[in-house]
């Protein structure tokens, strides 16, 4: 199953906690080539919020719910002190926002740059940008500047046995998930350096760091080139999450909070579907409108059987199902209709545009 859920047989103290298998890549680790690991990510229903877990992790924690259930069972209390909770995770510990892949090959010919990058999460989600500048220095430690032709080398190998001196700066970041925007900070380590380089923290969706270093090679080697040419620097960005959860979400299940929360799923991508009515996209809202529809179906019949059970029925009427069933499929037909009429209709714009 792709989803695990916190809720158990019995249910004095529903955690509201719901867990999904993360498949992360060596990229979205900070590493450059690798294994793909498989991960966790338990997610908080009330709060929004979510930790990713390695296996090793979970399965100790998985362990220390089997037996804070069978505590229970044997008449122990079930809630207990975040210490020992294994459904707790501190709210205030950072969590991992993304990753900006630097290409450094401009170096290997003394050429600076200063770009804005995309910063991407585990799933490849846009999650802002970085804003980067890089500068070689001379020997002085002052800019090469775009007069300064004879710093410049047409093949990185002459620089092999000289020094390789520049300047990285992280400029600051822009549009950052809101939810994810305290204490900000990215840190990163560069080719064989053993430290860890780290800005300070900014709480801000758009924060300013306004961070630099200067980082110097003596002397240059092929392998220092190579790694130059091929291997990306990856800079991580990390956050601490903010409480944002709804008072009315404290009242609901599990099942009610991962119902309400799989229709926010599918209101998120309809509306992006809306603002950009692609033949593509066409196609995914109808996938999507079949989805909310049969989750509503099953609601329904759901309802039909436990009205029939509180009124101690063996039976059901096939009317009452019929009435669920036959007008949802009549509009997915209507639905269908309309998105094939809107496809022809882009294709015959296309046509004309041609």
């Amino acid at each position: 199953s792709s989803g695990i859920n916190a809720e158990w047989p019995l249910r004095p103290g529903d955690k509201k906690k719901h867990f999904d298998i993360a498949l992360v890549s060596p990229q979205a680790r900070g590493l450059s080539d690798g294994r793909t690991f498989v991960m966790v990510k338990m997610l908080d229903l009330v709060q929004g919020n979510y930790w990713m877990w390695d296996r090793n992790k979970f399965i100790n924690r998985k362990y220390k719910m089997e037996e804070m259930y069978q505590n229970m069972i044997d008449g122990h209390d079930w809630n207990v002190s975040a210490e020992i909770d294994p459904f707790y995770e501190d709210i205030h510990s950072h969590v991992l926002i993304g990753q900006s892949q630097i290409h450094l090959k401009c170096l290997a010919y003394q050429i600076g740059f200063e770009e804005s990058i995309i910063i991407t999460d585990y799933e490849a989600r846009e999650r802002g940008f970085l804003q980067i500048e890089i500068q070689p220095l001379k020997c002085d430690g002052t800019p090469i500047g775009d007069d300064d032709e004879e710093y410049f080398v047409e093949d990185p190998e002459e620089l092999i046995g000289k020094t390789l001196t520049y300047q990285f700066k992280i400029l600051g970041a822009k549009g950052l998930p809101a939810k994810i925007s305290e204490h900000v900070y990215c840190e990163f380590r560069l080719y064989l350096d053993d430290t860890t380089k780290k800005t300070e923290e900014v709480s801000s969706k758009n924060p300013d760091w306004n961070w630099s270093t200067i980082f110097s090679h003596t002397p240059v080697t092929k392998q220092l080139l190579t790694y130059l040419n091929d291997e990306p620097l990856i800079v991580e960005v990390w956050g601490k999450q903010r409480v944002e959860g709804k008072k009315s979400a404290e009242q609901l299940t599990t099942k009610q909070l991962k119902s309400l929360n799989e229709k926010e799923k599918i209101t998120t991508v309809m509306k992006k579907v809306a603002a950009n009515p692609t033949s593509a996209n066409l196609d995914i809202a109808v996938a999507l409108r079949k989805v909310e529809t049969m989750l509503k179906m099953i609601n329904d019949l759901k309802a039909v059987v436990t009205e029939a059970k509180q009124n101690s029925l063996t039976t059901v009427d096939i009317s009452s199902l019929e009435e669920i069933l036959t007008p949802e499929n009549t509009k997915l037909e209507e639905v269908d209709k309309i998105i094939q009429l809107e496809k022809e209709n882009q294709e015959s714009q296309v046509c004309s545009v041609q």
